[in-house]
């Protein structure tokens, strides 16, 4: 009768080999790419939801501007951080999964965490500066009537939402310049331009909405004296001034205001120094102060 390998009696390595087993197998497991391909249902929903939020947020900045006093929003900020957040952990997952970053679908999983990248920092925009754009909208309007000191506090009160909203919708317009459209879905490719338009264009009209109230704030004494009618001493600086309302570019969502504002300024520059070159010319036909025409000889 055969006798049994002693080693198979004894406990100590029978529960050191299952150990090696588990540890081989969870090894393999961990390190197989199927693996990383298991989650792809979910992350398809986080790529559609990427989308989803890039949209959402970049039309509603737009409508915001453009006048609409309620836009609804169906989705937080943590929602558009939480998306993010499993795009990039699963981006991470597969990269070691494949073992490169050069395959096909770590490149559509970078993409799409551009994506989602772009869909925060618009997120984060609207939410910074949405209680902020009628105000906004308002200092324009207070500028083009000449009610100088009430636009300038009206602005002065927002300043800081409208400096924090604008480099989030820089970056997210510099991502979605550089997204791939052959590692993205074909269905997504033209709400992907669309939003990159949108958000372009709201990046203007708020960038030069501060501009001009830049502007405004520098040269506040010469327009409260322009809009006075009273004289300026320095034609120089109301030249500067005129160069510098004319260089602010009335676009985007906000471009009516901006441009009501900005004509409203440079026509009282103009005839403020229309009539100064008028006086100039009047004083050189009339030979100047105290002079008197000769008398007749008649």
């Amino acid at each position: 009768m055969l006798r049994k390998p002693r080693l198979l009696h004894d406990p100590l390595i029978l529960a050191t080999l299952f150990i090696m087993l588990l540890s081989i197998a969870y090894i393999v497991y961990s390190f197989w790419p199927q693996a990383a391909k298991s989650q792809n249902v979910n992350i398809l929903e986080d790529y559609v939801k990427a989308v989803q939020y890039l949209n959402k947020s970049s039309t509603a900045l737009e409508k915001r501007l453009a006048g609409s006093k309620f836009v609804a929003m169906d989705f937080s900020l943590d929602n558009a951080f939480d998306v993010r957040s499993r795009i990039q952990w699963y981006l991470l997952n597969i990269s070691l999964a494949y073992g490169s970053e050069d395959t096909f679908f770590v490149g559509v999983a970078k993409n799409y965490l551009n994506i989602a990248e772009a869909a925060t920092n618009s997120t984060v925009a609207y939410y910074t500066i949405n209680g902020s754009i009628d105000t906004l909208r308002e200092a324009l309007q207070l500028l083009a009537l000449c009610r100088v000191d009430e636009a300038l506090e009206k602005f002065s009160g927002i300043v800081s939402n409208v400096s924090r909203a604008l480099p989030h919708i820089a970056k997210a317009v510099s991502i979605l310049r550089k997204i791939d459209e052959n590692l993205v879905a074909e269905n997504h490719v033209p709400i992907i331009n669309s939003s990159l338009k949108r958000l372009e264009k709201v990046f203007d009209s708020i960038y030069n909405t501060y501009k001009l109230m830049e502007i405004a704030k520098e040269y506040r004494d010469y327009i409260e004296a322009l809009c006075s009618k009273k004289p300026v001493n320095n034609t120089a600086a109301l030249g500067n001034l005129l160069n510098n309302v004319d260089a602010v570019k009335a676009s985007g969502p906000l471009s009516p205001d901006i441009a009501n504002a900005k004509n409203s300024l440079k026509s009282l520059i103009h005839t403020y120094l229309g009539n100064q070159q008028g006086m100039q010319q009047k004083d050189k036909v009339g030979g100047g102060a105290g002079y008197a025409p000769p008398e007749s000889d008649d």
